[in-house]
């Protein structure tokens, strides 16, 4: 993963600036070596915490939608929200970059659904009423009167053209899915 790279990365800087660090300035007593230390490993522990995780996971093994929630869940976080543009782009640069989309695949469940008011679509996690959209074309249309889920994924979009957008699924149906951490 790009982003445990670059942790590790940052992480092996501070140890080095560490080791210079107290290579240039030498501590004369035992005690303060162990005080330089410990603050050293604080600075390394901070860096790490500080360091940017990446906030999707993606599973390799696709579930409906309420087993997409409760796993997700069950890893301490929640079926993704999206809530912004720049969100959204993050989070399909994240399906780009997984495995299910050199594995053929796209859809992915998100958080949203209207299970609870009909054409009402809120974030299953927040509560919140979905406010950024970014439905394909004639979407929702909770066809058969049985979709009411939300899927991200790669649609038609004007003749043979395909665009990342939102369209209501059978809540039943199996697709991949993209966990949250918030």
């Amino acid at each position: 993963n790009n982003q445990t790279g670059k942790m590790q990365k940052v992480i092996a800087l501070l140890v080095i600036v560490a080791v210079s660090s107290s290579l240039q300035n030498p501590v004369e007593t035992e005690s303060q070596t162990e005080v330089q230390l410990e603050v050293h490993q604080s600075e390394v522990e901070s860096a790490a915490e500080a360091a940017p995780q990446p906030n999707f996971v993606i599973p390799f093994f696709t579930a409906n939608w309420y087993k997409s929630v409760e796993y997700c869940n069950y890893l301490g976080l929640r079926l993704a929200v999206i809530d912004s543009r720049e969100k959204e782009a993050s989070l399909y640069a994240a399906v780009k970059d997984s495995d299910i989309y050199s594995n053929g695949s796209n859809l992915v469940w998100v958080g949203a659904s209207d299970l609870a008011d009909e054409g009402s679509f809120h974030w299953h996690a927040t509560g919140k009423r979905v406010v950024y959209s970014n439905w394909a074309d004639r979407q929702p249309d909770n066809g058969e009167q049985i979709e009411h889920c939300v899927e991200a994924g790669l649609h038609e979009y004007h003749r043979l053209s395909m665009k990342w957008q939102w369209n209501d699924r059978d809540c039943k149906a199996n697709r991949y899915f993209v966990c949250e951490r918030y």
